[in-house]
């Protein structure tokens, strides 16, 4: 009778130890398939959507991000950059020194690129008149002055388009606010850079703007708050409070940095109560 030899055992030794990692290494790529064949890139309007949650939630950052793939993604699209330099001029608010001058020049490179692919939209115009307006705020007299051309120049391509566009208006007062209070020595470098002191440019013609752009986007947080900073420096103090107290009590879902306007307009209100 046949004996059946004994079984060997399998080795566990050393030789079969990469066999084994490498079975369990491709078990682990199968199950991973699935995931892999649902993952896809995400569409540049997706991205957008996702950067206008990230700025609805005020996560600049996020929105910034988000924009910013949608750009790469849609190259040429005025939209997205426009939107890219609106979260970029506003995330510049939060930071200082050079990051911020970094920021605020992303944003003014981005709202450039929007007027060169759409030069006849409205936006693209409001957009570059507003990343210039925030970039002048680093620059030294001189720089401010060469600046307030293209931002009064940008702002006027902006109206003609589409006179319906508060922000629009919102800067038109700013730069009549500006160019208003120049002291003697900035009028001086007027004259030399600009050929003079613009004309027009008046307190009365910054309240105004301030109103039709009020009337065009009543729930616009700092259009109330830069307007009721207007009224108290005219010395409109009960004037000024009704715009601040305004400011405070919206919503806070007309701009990522509404918070922070509304954190101003409190201040302001206070010092109008000593």
């Amino acid at each position: 009778m046949n004996r059946r030899p004994p079984r060997r055992e399998r080795s566990s030794g050393p030789a079969s130890r990469p066999l084994a990692a490498l079975a369990l290494g491709l078990a682990g790529v199968w199950l991973a398939l699935p995931a892999l064949h649902g993952a896809h890139a995400r569409t540049g309007q997706e991205a957008l959507a996702e950067g206008d949650r990230q700025y609805a939630a005020a996560r600049l950052d996020d929105a910034r991000s988000a924009y910013a793939e949608a750009v790469q993604a849609m190259p040429g699209n005025a939209t997205a950059l426009c939107r890219l330099s609106r979260a970029e001029s506003e995330w510049g608010e939060l930071h200082k020194g050079d990051e911020q001058r970094r920021i605020w020049a992303d944003a003014v490179a981005h709202a450039r690129d929007a007027v060169r692919f759409a030069p006849d939209s409205a936006e693209s115009h409001v957009s570059l008149a507003v990343a210039l307006g925030r970039q002048a705020l680093r620059e030294g007299p001189k720089a401010k002055l060469a600046l307030s051309k293209e931002i009064k120049a940008e702002t006027d391509l902006a109206l003609a388009r589409d006179p319906a566009i508060g922000r629009a208006w919102h800067v038109l007062a700013m730069w009549n606010e500006k160019i208003a209070s120049l002291n003697a020595i900035e009028r001086m470098l007027a004259n030399s850079i600009l050929g003079g002191v613009p004309k027009g440019a008046s307190y009365a013609n910054a309240a105004q703007a301030f109103e039709k752009a009020i009337s065009l986007e009543p729930g616009f947080v700092n259009h109330r708050l830069e307007y009721g900073r207007l009224l108290k420096d005219m010395g409109r103090k009960a004037d000024a409070r009704r715009e601040l107290e305004k400011a405070v009590s919206l919503p806070a879902t007309s701009s990522a940095l509404d918070a922070r306007y509304q954190s101003e307009a409190r201040a302001l209100l206070e010092k109008l109560s000593r």
